[in-house]
C-alpha cells in the first residue's frame, strides 16, 4: 500500500543549515533538497497516528519517493543527493537535476515560541520547493509539444500497516514551518526498470567505494559517485538526536534495506 503526501502549497525540506552574525543582525540559512529526510516522514506519521487514535508510534515504511502522474504519464523518482532525482518515467530511466527555478526564496522573521514575540535582529531565509512545478517539468522531460499537467503529485511512501488506510484524507503539518499536507491512500503499479536503489540515507558504522558495514552486517554498493556525510537523526521532544555517519542516496544495492533504524525509514531500498 502507498501513501501519497501532497503539500497544500510550497514546502520546505531543509537538510542542514547555519547561523551567522551580520552587521544587520543574525541570519539563518540552510541546505534544501527535493525530498524530506526520513525523520520528517516519521514525525508526520507519528502525529497522524496519535491524532487519529491509531497508536503512539508511526508504522514501518519505505521511501520517500517523489511521485507525479498526468493523464498519459507516470513518474516515480528516487533522491539522488545532492539536489538530484533518478526517475522512472514510463519505464525509462532519467536523471533530473533540481534547479533554482524549482524553489521559491522566502525571508522571514524568527518568533520566540514562548512569548510569541519576534526576535530582534534575527531573520531567516528558506527555499520553498514548488512540487507542482517540479512534477510538471519531470513529466515533460522528453520535450513533447503537448504539456503534461500533473493530476497527482507529492511524496510517496510504502507501508504494510493496514491501519494506514484510515489516514486517507487527513491533513497534517509537514516539513519545515509545519506546512499543511494532505494524505491519500493510493494503489500504484508501474513498469519497472529493474534497479534496486537506496532511497533514503543509510545509517552505518563505516564504508568505502564498494561496501558499507553496520553491526555484524555488510552490503555491496555501486554508483558513479559514493557520498557519505554526518547527519542528524532528527528531533524528539525538541531535542536533537545523535549525529551519525550515513551513506547518501542513491546507490545500487542488493539488499532490501541497509543500516540502522530501517523501521523509521532510514536505509530504505526500493525497486523502480
Amino acid at each position: 500500500m502507498y501513501l501519497l503526501i501532497k503539500p497544500l502549497g510550497s514546502v520546505v525540506f531543509k537538510w542542514g543549515g547555519y547561523n551567522s552574525i551580520l552587521l544587520g543582525g543574525a541570519i539563518n540559512s540552510g541546505y534544501f533538497e527535493p525530498l524530506p529526510m526520513p525523520s520528517t516522514i516519521y514525525g508526520l506519521l507519528k502525529y497522524a497516528y496519535i491524532v487519529t487514535k491509531l497508536g503512539n508510534e508511526a508504522p514501518k515504511f519505505k521511501g520517500p519517493l517523489l511521485y507525479a502522474k498526468s493523464k498519459k504519464k507516470q513518474a516515480i523518482c528516487v533522491h539522488a543527493y545532492p539536489l538530484g532525482l533518478k526517475c522512472n518515467i514510463e519505464g525509462e530511466e532519467k536523471d533530473i537535476k533540481v534547479e533554482e527555478e524549482d524553489f521559491e526564496r522566502r525571508i522571514g522573521i524568527a518568533i520566540n515560541r514562548e512569548t510569541k514575540m519576534t526576535k530582534e535582529g534575527y531573520i531567516y531565509m528558506e527555499k520553498m520547493l514548488d512540487l507542482y512545478k517540479l512534477s510538471k517539468r519531470i513529466l515533460n522531460e522528453n520535450g513533447e509539444t503537448f504539456k503534461e499537467e500533473p493530476e497527482k503529485y507529492g511524496i510517496l511512501i510504502e507501508t504494510d500497516d493496514e491501519n494506514a488506510k484510515k489516514l486517507d484524507g487527513l491533513v497534517a503539518p509537514f516539513g519545515g514551518e509545519s506546512r499543511p499536507a494532505k494524505i491519500s491512500v493510493e494503489e500504484i503499479s508501474f513498469k519497472k526498470i529493474g534497479k534496486k536503489l537506496l532511497a533514503s540515507p543509510a545509517i552505518i558504522d563505516n564504508g568505502d567505494d564498494n561496501h558499507v558495514e553496520w553491526g555484524n552486517q555488510k552490503a555491496s554498493i555501486s554508483a558513479k559517485k559514493i557520498i557519505y556525510r554526518l547527519i542528524s537523526l532528527g528531533f524528539e521532544f525538541d531535542k536533537r538526536l545523535e549525529i551519525r555517519l550515513s551513506l547518501m542516496p542513491t546507490v545500487e544495492v542488493s539488499k532490501d534495506s541497509i543500516g540502522y533504524f530501517t523501521d523509521k525509514g532510514w536505509g530504505s531500498v526500493v525497486e523502480i
